[in-house]
């Protein structure tokens, strides 16, 4: 999980609404596309020899990739980027995506004049975190940090270890540092959050799984609900992981509370009945039983945890998932209710599921869960178990898959 976290952290967007993709870096050349502000962007190469620093990028948004270019201007999350190759030390430009931050790593040319390597102490801190040993991790960044103390890209990751190490108020420190020195939204984002969970904190016993470590309340969760909830989350775990083929050496960090304190910290939409959002996070009833509703929600945020661990992947297929491997089955009315929608056109594309639901309201949500779990129900019955890992072993894939999948949906 933590080079996919460690992409956010460091993830290259578009700064404006309507930014013009053009297919060269002069002001007449064709339009390729227009992008919508917060749009991904990875590096593909720098032009040189340009009056106005200019990129050739692939811009991700509405479920597509498209290549062009860009200048720097239009471009955040730029300066803690050059930062960072100047440095030489974040990445291996020869690591596939999965093991090394996307926003840093590309097949770059080698007149391109950016040269990255698998060297240094960022490189070795953040190999350390996604082994699942954040606290060496951590010893070697503040070692770092004595030498370079303004360092965004640094201070970053230190916050990242301290996450992982379960040190939420030293993540923050190193998150506000990083932030004033190089605002990111992303990042921000992350640290609102990590806020929340550190003003509502109410969980006051752990207790350790073989792959989970669980925080709870322990004035609404009685102790015998919390050694359940460990309980499933190992099962899950070993069972998702075998299906999946996720790994990790560290525990799943989850946290139990009350309603009241579930929603203060996670800002969740009201729906909701659990997250994931590098912790799994679960609401409990004063004297919760540990009952079917909350193992299949206990279950339903494991697998949650387990794709993260092998990738990033589209909304859609993560909550699809979700819902097949904790037992969920559409019903024939909402089965029915999806095809009259598809006939009526109103029904959205699967590629547009992309993003976060969390914004979505009650009803808009139903659809897109129900669409997620058809999908993937389509996915195992025409793919197979077989073909369903080995998409998890090779995502370049999604792309066709989706596309097939949209055409059985609208069948």
């Amino acid at each position: 999980m933590a080079a996919t976290f460690l992409l956010l952290l460091l993830a290259l967007t578009v700064k404006n609404d309507g930014t013009p993709l053009r297919s060269g870096c002069s002001s007449d050349a064709s339009l390729v596309a227009t992008l919508p502000a917060g749009a991904i962007l990875k590096i593909r190469f720098a032009m040189s020899g340009e009056a106005t620093p200019c990129y050739k990028v692939a811009a991700e948004f509405d479920g597509k990739t498209v290549d062009g270019y860009l200048p720097a201007s239009a471009m955040d999350g730029l300066e803690v980027f050059d930062k960072s190759r100047k440095g030489a030390a974040w990445v291996d430009a020869s690591a596939s995506p999965s093991t090394a931050p996307a926003a840093l790593t590309s097949a770059v040319p080698a007149d391109a004049g950016i040269r990255m390597q698998s060297s240094g102490i960022p490189y070795d801190a953040q190999r350390l975190v996604e082994q699942g040993r954040p606290e060496e991790a951590l010893r070697m960044l503040e070692s770092e940090l004595r030498a370079h103390p303004n360092d965004a890209g640094l201070l970053a990751l230190a916050g990242l270890a301290a996450w992982k190490n379960q040190d939420n108020r030293q993540a923050l420190a190193y998150w506000r540092k990083s932030l004033d020195l190089a605002p990111n939204a992303v990042l921000e984002k992350l640290y609102a959050s990590v806020d929340r969970e550190v003003k509502n904190a109410v969980s006051k016993e752990t207790l350790y799984g073989m792959r989970v470590v669980l925080r709870y309340d322990d004035v609404t969760v009685p102790v015998e609900t919390a050694r359940q909830m460990v309980q499933l989350v190992d099962q899950t775990y070993a069972r998702v992981s075998s299906e999946l083929g996720c790994t990790t050496k560290e525990r799943i960090p989850t946290i139990v509370q009350s309603r009241e304190a579930y929603f203060k910290t996670t800002g969740a939409a009201e729906w909701s009945g659990g997250l994931f959002d590098g912790r799994i996070h679960m609401p409990a009833s004063a004297g919760q039983q540990f009952d079917a509703n909350m193992q299949r929600a206990l279950t339903h945020e494991t697998v949650h945890a387990c794709l993260a661990m092998i990738g990033p992947w589209p909304s859609w297929l993560h909550e699809g998932m979700a819902q097949k491997l904790s037992g969920d089955v559409l019903s024939p009315q909402v089965r029915a209710q999806l095809q009259q929608m598809e006939k009526d056109g109103k029904l959205p594309k699967l590629g547009s599921l992309t993003q976060g639901w969390m914004g979505m309201d009650s009803h808009n949500a139903a659809i897109a869960y129900a669409m997620a779990l058809q999908a993937v129900e389509l996915l195992y019955d025409n793919y197979h178990s077989d073909g369903v890992r080995n998409l998890m072993r090779n995502p370049e894939r999604l792309p066709a898959v989706t596309a097939d999948l949209e055409k059985r949906l609208a069948e």
